[in-house]
């Protein structure tokens, strides 16, 4: 099948697509390859860096490099504003209005984040309510006995115990569901489940938010899943949960690099809109960013606080009390921020404002379905997700017939110098549902993996986009695999697999990669020059 080409993408979207750090990279490979180029494919984990973010970085560190929190002296005033502006940039590129939403900053990415958020729907110290008492009676008890003895948790008590239900899906990412079973216990998550293609199973959502209704505080659901892909209806999961009276996160972490994310959708219902979006500077082309929690935060200004305490958040402090800041932005944001790390996510988002995301995802799109059309012509491949292009963002997870999935991420490394990720990507029900690993494959892995021993465990190969990403990116990976499945029992003999599941090159003369017994990078190289 051949596919029409896309069409060139407008000036400025070629220019920062060709001006990313570390695409030009040739590296030594086996085989006989010499030396090659580095296509990197790993995207979804962490994404490179624009040239652009680079060298304003540099100019910050020349002109400004100081402390924020004080306006006492010109570098510390300039690094003060150019937070703030991070922060409105942020909120313009998800469509926040000022006047309604905050943009929040923790750290760790989504991750943290999104643990933010429960912390502040779910308050930690009435969260063994919750996870101990199964029985409505038991808990009602419990809710009159907190009632006399301290009245002023009384209130977000009875919210807690109205609304305890918090709904997520199986193709979430481990952040989107280790938090949500910290805060509310297992007896207290619906997890939905998804379609022989991977997409989510609408009607079983359906049916779920009916029986529960207004006893479900949260629908916490993935953008675009980091496994296949998929894309989610967002603000048609929006009009769901708010009809029960629920509210809804979208983790963006994989949506926000690949299509418009819009808090409040223009031309749709009030009801469409989003409650919050978290997603991860690192995979938004700002490698070593924070995390981003955006919405509105008005149940929540009242608190004392919800995140650390510390420097920054406080109007006063006494060794008997202190007075924490209103502002909440102030108020949840303690401590010295990751500044290089802020600045550079601004920057993305001022850059991607540039070109335009409606640009970004229509190239994406046109490369996503040359890439998956290329893939399907590989001899034995197995591409996980649905089948129409339109349906995905840039990620596609697959198997070899035939060869282990971590050989098939080292070979690609160690004979084409190209980089893509393998295992269950910190998305392991999503994984298993796809492989459909049953009940005894599970046990026999889990018992191999208590023992210390991962060759069992079940995982995938997984490539993926970014705006750097292109069509020859594609034809390389796709001859390498051809190549692998042609001469699959050949180049399988040379690896050998260690007990962690990894696998080395019979060159590798105890190397971890055997194309390059040197590191790529070294803090004592890069400090030789202070010697």
């Amino acid at each position: 099948m051949s596919l029409p080409l896309p069409q060139p993408a407008d000036l400025a979207l070629t220019r920062l697509a060709r001006n990313f750090i570390g695409l030009d990279r040739v590296d030594p490979v086996l085989g006989g390859g010499g030396m090659r180029r580095r296509v990197y494919l790993d995207t979804t984990a962490t994404a490179l860096i624009p040239r652009a973010v680079h060298d304003g970085l540099g100019a910050y560190y020349q002109a400004a490099s100081a402390n924020s929190h004080t306006r006492a002296h010109r570098a510390g005033h300039a690094t003060t504003e150019a937070i703030e502006a991070t922060r409105d940039r942020v909120g313009r590129f998800v469509g926040y209005d000022p006047a309604e939403d905050v943009v929040l900053l923790p750290g760790n990415g989504a991750t943290g984040a999104i643990n933010f958020l429960a912390r502040a729907l779910f308050a930690p110290e009435l969260r063994l309510v919750l996870k101990r008492f199964r029985d409505e009676r038991a808990a009602d008890v419990l809710r009159e006995l907190l009632r006399e003895a301290v009245p002023e948790v009384a209130e977000g008590l009875d919210e807690l115990l109205r609304r305890p239900i918090v709904v997520t899906t199986r193709m979430e990412h481990h952040s989107n569901i280790l938090p949500w079973v910290e805060a509310v216990g297992r007896h207290n998550l619906r997890v939905i489940g998804v379609t022989a293609d991977g997409r989510l199973d609408l009607d079983e959502l359906a049916r779920v938010l009916e029986a529960e209704g207004s006893r479900v505080r949260l629908l916490a659901v993935t953008g675009a899943s980091n496994v296949t892909g998929v894309l989610n209806p967002v603000h048609e999961l929006a009009r769901m949960a708010h009809a029960v009276g629920a509210r809804i996160l979208v983790d963006a972490a994989q949506l926000a690099p690949h299509r418009p994310l819009d808090l409040h959708p223009h031309g749709m219902p009030a009801d469409a809109r989003l409650d919050f979006v978290a997603l991860s500077g690192h995979k938004l082309y700002a490698p070593g960013s924070r995390g981003v929690l955006a919405g509105s935060f008005a149940p929540f200004e009242r608190r004392a606080c919800i995140g650390d305490v510390g420097g920054g958040m406080v109007e006063y402090v006494s060794t008997e009390d202190f007075q924490v800041k209103d502002e909440i932005t102030a108020r949840e944001e303690a401590g010295t921020p990751n500044i290089p790390g802020t600045l550079s996510l601004g920057m993305v988002a001022c850059l991607l404002e540039q070109v335009g995301m409606d640009a970004v995802a229509a190239a994406e799109e046109a490369l996503t379905a040359y890439a998956m059309d290329r893939l399907r012509s590989v001899p034995g491949l197995h591409l996980y997700g649905p089948e129409d292009p339109a349906a995905r963002v840039g990620v596609f997870s697959f198997a070899l017939a035939g060869v282990p999935y971590g050989l098939v991420a080292a070979y690609l490394d160690d004979y084409h110098n190209i980089a893509v990720r393998d295992g269950c990507f910190c998305a392991h029900p999503y994984v298993k549902e796809l492989l459909k690993v049953g009940p005894g494959e599970e046990r026999d892995y889990l018992t191999s993996l208590a023992a210390g021993d991962r060759r069992t465990v079940p995982g995938m190969v997984r490539a993926s986009l970014g705006l750097y990403s292109t069509r020859d990116d594609m034809d390389a990976l796709t001859a390498a695999l051809s190549e692998l499945a042609r001469d699959r029992d050949r180049i399988i003999k040379r690896y050998r697999q260690a007990v962690d599941g990894s696998f080395t090159h019979e060159a590798a003369a105890g190397a971890r990669h055997g194309a390059a017994a040197e590191a790529l990078f070294s803090l004592d190289v890069a400090c030789a020059c202070l010697k």
